[in-house]
């Protein structure tokens, strides 16, 4: 009966192992072909493929992780936004009312009587427009005071102070108007437009 067995290095050897003659030294044989082996075999190479491996195997997981990395980022951020958004208040939306009543505000913010005279006059003209939109009939704005009543319009005395004193202003250039004067005109008709929800 004989049993073969092959071992594989650089070099290519067949061992045979015939039971019942000479089994110690082929025993014997067999085992420095082994030790032969591993003596002869080429460890550099196979680090060095090890290595390759390991390098490229850093180098793809710490592209993942980088990219998780900013895939947490991004999602982190839009929820930090979510939750600014939901605890912030909403903001009073702004009409085109808003902007031009600002214009007209910077008027009295001048240190010129004209620009004073000019915010009044704007100012009249301006809530008249908001006051025909609503629906107050009358030719003129004088006519829709008139026909107005304090239980429609809570300001509507402080708006009658206002739009004379618009009427000073246009029936006489000489007229010497103040500060204090224009400064209150403009809040009057800045608590007519707020009544009338013109303004935010």
């Amino acid at each position: 009966m004989i049993i073969s067995i092959s071992f594989v290095s650089e070099s290519v050897s067949r061992v045979q192992i015939n039971f019942g003659a000479g089994l110690e030294a082929q025993m014997i044989q067999a085992y420095e072909s082994v030790l032969k082996f591993f003596k002869d075999f080429n460890y550099q190479v196979l680090t060095g493929d090890l290595k390759t491996i390991a390098i490229l195997l850093s180098i793809i997981f710490g592209v993942m992780f980088v990219l998780v990395l900013f895939k947490m980022r991004d999602l982190i951020t839009e929820k930090v936004v979510e939750l600014e958004r939901e605890a912030a208040p909403p903001a009073e939306a702004v009409t085109a009312y808003d902007n031009r009543w600002q214009e007209i505000k910077s008027h009295v913010n001048s240190f010129k009587e004209s620009d004073w005279k000019l915010g009044v006059i704007e100012a009249d003209k301006f809530v008249d427009d908001v006051l025909k939109t609503a629906g107050f009939s009358g030719e003129t704005m004088g006519e829709r005071l008139m026909l107005i009543s304090p239980d429609q319009l809570s300001s509507l005395q402080y708006l009658w102070d206002a739009h004379k004193l618009r009427n000073l202003l246009v029936h006489d250039v000489n007229y010497q108007v103040t500060h204090r004067q224009a400064i209150l005109a403009i809040e009057a008709f800045e608590n007519v437009l707020k009544e009338l929800n013109a303004l935010t």
